[in-house]
C-alpha cells in the first residue's frame, strides 16, 4: 500500500462472482469515480485495429451479423483452451490498460477516490499504478453459484474461464486488504462501506 495522497487510486479484483463490481459501486455511491474495465474491454472491440486483430486470430466467426465483436462466441473459443486465451490476452491487454491509465488521469483534477472495478488487477501487476488493491474473497463454489443464478455463463464457461485467471489464493496473495465475501449481500455492502471510510481516513490522515 503506497502513502496516502489525493486522489486514492483504488483498484478492486477478485476471482469471478466474487463480489468485486457490488464493492466498486459501492464506492461510487459514497462519491468515488467510477472507472469499469469490463465496459471498456468491450467498447474497445468496437475499435477497427482491435476487432481486426481478434477477427484475425479468431476467424470470421466472431462476428455478428453486423459484423461486429459477438462477445459471447469470442468468450467461448478464447477460453476453450490456453493457447486462445493467450492470444486474446496479447491483444487486449496492453491496450485497455493503457485506456484505464488514461482515465485515470482524466480524473485526477476532479476525484478524491478513483475506483478501478477489474478483475484482473492481480494478473496485469497493477499494484505499480494503484495506491491501493482490494481483492473480495469467496468461496469458488459461492462465486460459481452467484454467475450461474445470473445467467452470465453456463458452468463449463464459468470454469473455463477461472481456470485463466489467478486462483482464489493467488489474488489474495496480491491484496493490501482482502475484504471476505462469506456472507449476504447486503454483509457485503457492509463491510466495502467500512473499508471505504477507511480509506478516506488514510487520505486525510496522510498515514
Amino acid at each position: 500500500m503506497k502513502p496516502a495522497k489525493v486522489p486514492l487510486v483504488v483498484g478492486v479484483a477478485g476471482i469471478m462472482g466474487a463480489g468485486k463490481s457490488t464493492v466498486a459501486r459501492v464506492f461510487e455511491d459514497l462519491g468515488a469515480r467510477l472507472v469499469d474495465a469490463d465496459a471498456m474491454g468491450k467498447d474497445m472491440l468496437k475499435e477497427a485495429a482491435v476487432r481486426d486483430a481478434v477477427v484475425s486470430a479468431f476467424g470470421d466467426g466472431v462476428r455478428d451479423r453486423e459484423g461486429a465483436i459477438d462477445t459471447a462466441a469470442l468468450g467461448r473459443l478464447a477460453f476453450a483452451n490456453p493457447e486462445n486465451a493467450r492470444k486474446l490476452d496479447e491483444i487486449t491487454r496492453d491496450p485497455l490498460i493503457a485506456k484505464i491509465k488514461a482515465r485515470i488521469e482524466e480524473l485526477r483534477a476532479s476525484s478524491e477516490v478513483i475506483v478501478i472495478d477489474a478483475a484482473l488487477l492481480p494478473e496485469w501487476n497493477a499494484k505499480a499504478w494503484l495506491d491501493v488493491l482490494i481483492v473480495v474473497d469467496s468461496e469458488v463454489n459461492r462465486s460459481v453459484e452467484r454467475l450461474a443464478a445470473a445467467s452470465r455463463f453456463d458452468l463449463p464457461g464459468i470454469r473455463s474461464r477461472m481456470e485463466h485467471q489467478f486462483s482464489r489464493a493467488k489474488k489474495t496473495s496480491c491484496a493490501d486488504i482482502v475484504l471476505p465475501n462469506y456472507g449476504s449481500l447486503e454483509d457485503l455492502r457492509t463491510r466495502a462501506r467500512a473499508i471505504f471510510r477507511t480509506i478516506r481516513n488514510m487520505e486525510t490522515s496522510g498515514a
